[in-house]
Order: structure tokens, then sequence, then C-alpha cells
């Protein structure tokens, strides 16, 4: 059955999984999005690791954790938080199985596709050029050129 998927409605289901995930990402404040293994799924210098190359990883978007969110007409593209560190993150959205958010109990189960050879991923295509692009709620601005340091260590004697 997913051979058979037109080029209307392959884009008809990933323009539907990103208008779910603006939904969550502008109205409901942290939530979760498990991710599938999928080739073109790029989770910065970490991957997938252990269990997660066979039943994929569950990523947390919340105005702490996550910064510079773009859309695309494949994926999406957001840094994400690991421990300390920040790590580029790209989604295809055809990886994206469930969307949910605790506080809300609200849960969406969708219909993975499998990795599509002749599908164009190569280079990020803006879905819309005059898309509104999420912000991460952090109420700080960022001056380029001066960046803190912050040592979370214990006492140093």
């Amino acid at each position: 059955m997913d051979e058979n998927l037109t080029p209307e409605e392959l884009k008809n289901i990933r323009e539907f999984k990103t208008d779910l995930f603006t939904l969550y990402w502008e109205r409901f404040g942290t939530f979760y999005v498990h991710i599938l293994p999928h080739p073109r799924l790029k989770i910065g210098k970490r991957g997938l690791v252990g269990e997660e190359k066979e039943s994929g990883i569950i990523l947390v978007f919340g105005p702490k954790a996550v910064r510079n969110v773009h859309y695309y007409e494949a994926e999406l593209f957001a840094e994400l938080q690991f421990g300390y560190t920040w790590e580029d993150v790209v989604i295809p959205w055809d990886a994206i199985f469930r969307v949910y958010d605790k506080g809300q109990a609200s849960l969406v189960q969708m219909r993975i596709l499998p990795p599509i050879e002749d599908d164009e991923h190569t280079e990020f295509k803006p879905k819309n050029s005059n898309a509104k692009k999420p912000e991460a709620k952090s109420g700080k601005s960022e001056e380029k050129g001066k960046v803190i340091q912050v040592d979370f260590g214990g006492k140093k004697e």
C-alpha cells in the first residue's frame, strides 16, 4: 500500500504532520515526538544509540530544550539539548510516528512511510518562504559574539 502513494498523497501526509507539529509547538508548551529510525534522520554527533536503532527515539520539545526550529517541505530542523550539549537535529516528516503531551493527555499516532529513494531531500527547501518560524520561548535575547560559559560542577576548593 505504501508503494502506491501518489506524490499528492505523500505531500498531504507531510503537510498534516507539519501542521500537527505546529499546533503542538504553539499551543502545548512541552511535548514529545516519537521518531522511528530513518536513513535521513540526523541527531547531531550523537545519532541513534543502543535500542534506539530498532525502536527509535522520543525527543522532548519545549521552550528550554529546543531552539532554532525551522520547517521544511520534507524535514524539520531544530537544535535540541542533550544533557548540556546542543545538537543539530534533522527529522524527516516521514519518520514521525507519535506526538503526545502528557499534561494534556493527547496522543496522535500516525502512518509511517518507508524511505523513498528518489525523493529529493538533499537540500533544505522551505515549505513556504513566508512561513512563520517558531522561536524558543526563552525571553532572552541572543547577542552574537558574547558567550557566557557556565560551570555547573561542584564547589572548587
